[in-house]
């Protein structure tokens, strides 16, 4: 046994609700065995009724059963265990608990003073339309393809679709360091290329670059980013963590773009893992994404309408000194569905399309029926 401690907190609690399938029987003792495992990871019967056991250890707010199998619980902890710090942050709410099967964080409450320790996103919705001067349209992206080309016929490429109508073009996720399309050579010649493109149609257009990188090279790599004048980063923080993408969105005046790579393992079970809302929406939003990339309903991937409009809401929804992103589907989205996709995720929300725009006679054709197709 421990001595008592006493301890001075705020009272404030972030809220995080789990999914519990299984037994519902075993709802209660699997929800207690979390809220000490998320916070002391100690044996809760060595710590006397103090500040610990009232305050520090979560709690186990509500439980109720939502289905067959199926029991969802409201569990909160104090906001100062998580040091006012992302890293923590997504420790206390899933650390230990994520290697547990059945299983399932399905939402997060962040109050406002955590909120005001974490960046949120530095243009956001309104930002990004005042830098393109779009004020009321959807924007549009898409991605230079396929890894294999030059740094020049992948310059040539973002060239004819920023010329076609494009806001936003980015390197695919794949392009990191490759011989056949070096870093440094890529972003200087998309950079230069995109540059007079906006020039020649006067129109303003970001070219985004890949912060696929190791770590010892993720600084070098912005370096010559923003020596080259990109127009936005695009960051993976499945690979470079989601506190990479906060230190970028605190320290870099671009818009950033976070993309989905390796955040499908959170996702993919029904019965574990983390929602799809909160991976792809709350988390992102939080740590500082502009634009958040997730695969669309109806495309090569297996999102349901249901959780593409979950990832939605979570981005754009209002939350405490936090601006809203824009939703960024892709996964497989193709010219012929544009009306459609608008009429389901509205004019707050950035198109992206790769592959089918090289459909066609041209990639400037083809950006430019991309344009034609919301009216722009």
């Amino acid at each position: 046994m421990i001595d008592p401690t006493t301890l001075t907190l705020s009272g404030l609690r972030i809220r995080a609700t789990y999914d519990f399938h299984g037994d519902p029987a075993e709802a209660r003792r699997r929800a207690d065995a979390l809220r000490v495992e998320q916070t002391i990871e100690f044996p809760a019967d060595l710590v006397p009724d103090d500040d610990i056991q009232r305050e520090v250890v979560g709690r186990v707010e509500s439980l109720d059963e939502i289905g067959p199998d199926v029991v969802r619980a409201v569990v909160s902890y104090a906001v100062e265990t998580t040091g006012w710090e992302l890293p923590q942050l997504l420790n206390v709410l899933w650390g230990n608990s994520s290697i547990q099967p059945g299983v399932r964080l399905v939402d997060v409450a962040l109050p406002e003073a955590l909120l005001d320790h974490l960046p949120g996103p530095r243009f956001g919705v309104s930002g990004l339309r005042r830098l393109l001067d779009a004020t009321d349209r959807p924007l549009l992206a898409t991605a230079l393809k396929p890894m294999g080309l030059s740094p020049e016929r992948l310059a040539a490429q973002a060239y004819e679709l920023a010329v076609g109508g494009l806001d936003l073009v980015k390197d695919d996720h794949s392009l990191a360091n490759q011989e056949f399309a070096a870093y440094r050579e890529r972003v200087l010649a998309c950079s230069e290329a995109v540059r007079r493109a906006s020039e020649d149609t006067g129109r303003r257009v970001l070219y985004l670059p890949s912060l696929n990188a190791p770590f010892d090279e993720l600084e070098r790599r912005l370096d010559v980013a923003v020596s080259a004048g990109v127009g936005g980063l695009l960051v993976l923080p499945g690979l470079t963590g989601l506190d990479h993408l906060r230190h970028l969105a605190r320290s870099v005046d671009l818009p950033l773009m976070g993309h989905p790579a390796l955040l499908g393992s959170f996702t993919a079970s029904p019965t574990s893992g983390i929602a799809h809302g909160v991976v792809y929406g709350t988390l992102m939003r939080v740590a500082g994404a502009d634009l958040s990339i997730f695969p669309s309903y109806g495309g090569r991937f297996s999102f349901s309408r249901d959780e593409c409009r979950e990832i939605a809401t979570a981005l754009t929804a209002p939350l405490p000194a936090t601006a809203p992103a824009f939703p960024t589907p892709g996964g497989g989205m193709t010219l012929d569905r544009v009306p459609e996709i608008l009429d389901f995720y509205g004019p707050d929300v950035a198109l992206l399309i790769g592959g089918d725009l090289h459909r066609g006679e041209s990639l400037r054709a083809t950006a430019a029926a991309f344009r034609s197709a919301i009216g722009a």
